[in-house]
């Protein structure tokens, strides 16, 4: 359901996106391409300079939003760090949109980095939102009431929606005022089902709108700075038009707008100037505003990478790999910058003067030939910015090529050696990276994302615009088709255009239907066979859960240690420490790792003791505390004694109901298998139940077959049964399944079973009997607690609605055990709640499992 929203919410995005370019295109004024490369040129550099310097106070004031955000939640942050933190993550917000992946991404980096705790970050990102929203109330309001006056008259809008206006204006300026106002007289905090929000001070709320509300009259002045200064248009009317058209470009989730915000924009002040001045003022808006700042943020980003690996750089003899981590991302944005600007060329005309030059020199067929390939390039490669991202091996290769090819294309095309340029300084940062490109996977096998999707089909709806719109005074014909010279644009344009559409749309329709993401090869029967006997060897109980079959296998080179895992979504999520020798460990941890890394998956490992988190922490995983396993000394287990008298007089009582043991060996088991079938089928009929798996096992024939059985037999039938797992090391004794039925057993058949089983380990001379975990338990309550730990805490005291936890640990501490904690270790951070989810769904076998017993 989440995947169908996400998708629904594109399909608006790109509805709204190209309604609006259909919008600017279908204005009644006549303007060409000419006109705003005109207009643009015609700007003095003192009002570009104005407007750079107009930017440059506005990023200040921005800055002011984190600084009230983060003496709200109550932590300390110097000003220079807020301030750069706040620069980058508007920069990158502003420009690249998506604010939740890219601003949110910034400030968790940053301050979390600065003593943040994830929920504080969360804090600051809401109020920062709140503030925003504000300031767009507030002076999108009173623009409306103050600069609507001077409009309406000209509006190609109905009378109604005009003279209403100035009450939406009023509206959003109540809503701001209100919130000051709630401020002020209610002191209580804001309670929703079970979220809590303590409201700002008066003075605090006092100071979100003032701060905010000069943030848009300051970004409108900038704007209106690049108008014609004999438009007539009053400032107000200006600011009143930008900030709707702001809002509008935010609800869209467009990448900053575009397109949205200059077709609203242009539409309103049409009446007033010339669309193509409008359209002139605009792109320098954009650059001043967006693109100049995003560079310089950037620039100090990739400064700030640097300097945090700068001991690493000393060591290493390429600097590459000390930004390993960030040279992907940057490189795919390159390449898809590289995609769009081929794609736009593609559809706008060529300058008159080098087509002149190439006549000379240049077959026609070669030119039109590189005009449609240049396009086709184009979109080739913002297909392939997302799989650079990812770093696979063959989108390198293709990127590698398809850059050179384009430097040709583009100097047969049109002479157009700015393209070429571009496409050479991104290849001269490619080709020395081919270490960092390292994964292996067929393209064809990655799904893309849902903001990836956004952008490409973004980027081809803007050219299919600039098609048009470059063209609008070319008089269709269906000779245009067909007409090849060398003059005439229009026609190359449209070719290109329709061969871009043809493939992209032939792309679609193959990755829809793909087959599904390849997946490594369950274990064959001798990898069984193996793990099998490395759990006798070696004693780890928790290595019988192999014999599913429903894990995959990892075995360390030499074949003498091996980890199971199973596959959930990006988790690839190892269950229990490696069984084996510990010499073993760190080769075959690293050798899981890698084998992530190439995936693209992310390493987890559910159910880990202490004793080793040193080899989990060298890979640079984090640990999460989950519970307590309980063990049992069998040396020292007794029935005898004033602590033990409860659970004597337990077994006593089930004696006299008639409860017998019988031990089954492996070989024996199948005679009784129909009858374990009816006795599990009764207690989950009865528990409500279905068969789990992954860390648990299911009623399997050939898995029970593979272990002894023991039997709690009442009137010479058994009622109760559990599979044993037993090792010949002996160094620990367990059980998996626990099952007897309801009606037939008499009380105590659990404990029968279990006082059984120890006393039988203990007498073939087992060391210890592993209970199992309580999960959620042994977690310490304290305020500097770890966020997650509190979680759990909550959990294990109120969450017995859900889960037995409570009853768990009493049942299972009434044999004295020692508890030992368990872990799961991950790389942690924003994809903690995700590997969660998927530890849930497949130890439940789905994500229905999580929320039925």
């Amino acid at each position: 359901m989440a995947r169908l929203r996400g998708w629904l919410s594109v399909l608006v995005s790109l509805l709204l996106l190209g309604l609006a370019l259909g919008v600017l295109y279908n204005l009644d004024h006549e303007y060409r391409w000419h006109d705003v490369v005109t207009h643009v040129q015609e700007v003095p550099a003192s009002v570009i300079i104005k407007a750079l310097l107009f930017t440059f106070v506005n990023y200040i004031l921005l800055t002011g939003y984190d600084w009230m955000a983060i003496r709200q939640v109550g932590a300390k942050v110097p000003y220079p760090k807020i301030a750069l933190t706040s620069f980058i993550g508007y920069t990158f917000s502003n420009t690249l949109g998506f604010s939740l992946l890219t601003g949110a991404s910034v400030r968790y980096r940053f301050y979390t980095a600065a003593g943040l705790t994830p929920g504080q970050v969360a804090k600051v990102i809401v109020f920062c939102s709140v503030t925003f929203f504000l300031g767009l109330f507030l002076v999108g309001g009173a623009g409306l009431l103050l600069g609507v006056k001077t409009l309406p008259a000209a509006l190609p809008i109905p009378t109604w929606i005009s003279g209403s206006l100035q009450t939406i204006g009023a509206v959003c300026a109540a809503i701001a005022v209100g919130y000051f106002l709630l401020a002020w007289l209610y002191r209580k905090p804001l309670v929703w089902r079970e979220y809590r929000w303590s409201l700002p001070t008066a003075r605090q709320a006092a100071c979100q709108l003032v701060v905010a509300s000069c943030d848009w009259l300051l970004a409108g002045a900038i704007f209106y700075s690049l108008l014609p200064e004999d438009s007539g248009v009053s400032y107000w009317s200006v600011l009143a038009v930008f900030v709707a058209a702001n809002l509008i470009g935010v609800l869209a989730h467009v990448p900053g707008g575009l397109g949205i915000f200059e077709s609203i924009v242009t539409l309103v002040l049409s009446p007033f100037m010339m669309p193509g001045h409008i359209l002139g003022a605009l792109i320098l808006f954009r650059i001043t505003y967006y693109l100049v700042p995003f560079l310089i943020s950037l620039t100090i980003f990739v400064g700030i990478e640097l300097l945090r690996h700068k001991e690493k750089l000393k060591q290493w003899v390429t600097p590459f790999q000390g930004i390993s981590v960030i040279l992907p991302p940057l490189l795919s944005m390159a390449v898809f910058a590289v995609g769009a600007v081929l794609l736009f060329s593609g559809a706008t005309p060529a300058v008159a003067a080098r087509l002149g030059w190439l006549e000379e020199v240049l077959p026609l067929p070669i030119l039109e030939v590189s005009h449609l390939a240049g396009s086709l390039v184009g979109f080739a490669l913002l297909l392939l910015a997302h799989r650079l991202q990812r770093r696979y091996d063959s989108a390198y290769i293709l990127t590698s090529m398809l850059l050179a090819a384009s430097m040709v294309f583009s100097l047969l095309k049109g002479l157009d050696w700015e393209e070429a340029s571009l496409s050479a300084i991104i290849l001269a940062c490619l080709l020395p990276c081919r270490h960092l490109f390292y994964r292996k996977s067929a393209l064809q096998n990655e799904s893309f994302s849902l903001s990836w999707t956004l952008a490409i089909m973004a980027v081809l709806l803007g050219t299919f615009w600039l098609i048009f719109f470059s063209y609008k005074h070319v008089e269709y014909r269906n000779e245009l088709w067909w007409e090849f010279t060398l003059f005439h644009n229009a026609p190359r344009s449209m070719r290109a255009g329709v061969l871009v559409a043809i493939v992209a749309c032939a792309y679609g329709l193959h990755h829809l239907l793909r087959p599904s993401r390849m997946r490594p090869d369950l274990p064959t029967p001798d990898d069984m066979t193996q793990a099998f006997s490395l759990v006798q060897k070696y004693g780890r109980t928790q290595g019988y859960l192999a014999l599913l079959g429903d894990k995959y296998l990892l075995f360390h080179p030499s074949r003498e240690a091996f980890l199971m895992y199973g596959i959930e979504g990006r988790s690839w999520i190892v269950l229990g420490d490696p069984i084996g020798p510990e010499s073993h460990y760190d080769e075959l941890l690293w050798q899981f790792r890698e084998l992530c890394d190439s995936y693209d998956a992310w390493p987890v490992f559910y159910e880990v003791g202490s004793d080793h988190l040193p080899h989990y922490l060298d890979l640079g995983l984090s640990p999460l505390k989950l519970g307590e396993e309980a063990i049992i000394d069998l040396a020292s287990f007794t029935l005898e004694g004033s602590a033990r008298k409860n659970l004597r007089q337990t077994y006593a009582k089930t004696q006299r109901d008639g409860l017998r043991f019988q031990w089954v060996d492996a070989g024996q088991i199948r005679e009784y298998l129909p009858q374990l079938q009816a006795i599990s089928d009764a207690w989950m009929g009865e528990k409500q139940v279905r068969e789990k798996g992954f860390s648990v096992g299911r009623f399997d024939e050939s898995y029970l077959c593979r272990c002894p059985l023991a039997l709690a037999i009442c009137d010479d039938k058994p009622v109760g049964f559990a599979n044993v797992w037993t090792t010949d090391s002996k160094t620990e004794l367990s059980i998996d399944l626990m099952r007897y039925d309801p009606e037939r057993s008499p009380g105590g058949v659990m404990d029968f079973l279990f006082i059984e089983l120890l006393l039988w380990g203990k007498a073939q001379g087992y060391e210890t009997f592993n209970l199992g975990m309580a999960p959620m338990s042994g977690l310490r309550r304290h305020p500097l607690a770890p966020f997650w730990n509190k979680l759990g805490q909550l959990l294990f005291a109120k969450g017995n609605r859900f889960y037995n936890f409570q009853g768990l640990r009493r049942f299972k501490e009434k044999y004295q055990p020692q508890w030992r904690p368990c872990y799961l270790v991950s790389q942690g951070g924003l994809r903690l709640p995700a590997i969660l989810a998927n530890t849930a769904s497949l130890i439940s076998r789905g994500m229905l499992g999580t929320i039925r017993k």
